[in-house]
């Protein structure tokens, strides 16, 4: 390379030429591509909402729906514990107690006696 390379006779022209409007049009390409990203990644975030909205929406469904929905247990005198029968007052409970067997009573003790939750 010239060592003596002297930029005043070059001038302030460069020798390449570029077609018109480029600038301008080169920008608006830009744009409109960064714009097409742009809603690609909206719908693509609305996308992930919606179906982590309607996945909650089943779950807590599943969840909670079940327990206010009223069961209707079948309640026999016999062998139903005192936790199942809705009680006012201690007298259907003492009824209960009364029309129970000697082996029922003695079994009802027994197992009691075994709960590792009483003990």
């Amino acid at each position: 390379m010239d060592k003596d390379f002297d930029f005043k006779t070059i001038g302030k022209h460069t020798p390449y030429r570029v077609p018109e409007h480029f600038f301008e049009d080169s920008q608006r390409k830009i744009l409109e591509r960064v714009d097409s990203q742009r809603t690609r990644k909206q719908s693509r975030l609305l996308k992930i909402v919606v179906t982590v909205t309607a996945i909650a929406a089943v779950i807590s469904g599943w969840l909670f729906v079940p327990s206010f929905l009223p069961v209707d247990y079948p309640v026999s005198d016999t062998k139903a514990l005192a936790s199942d029968v809705s009680l006012t007052s201690a007298d259907p409970l003492d009824g209960w107690i009364k029309n129970l067997s000697d082996e029922e009573l003695e079994e009802l003790v027994n197992f009691s006696e075994n709960d590792i939750f009483f003990n």
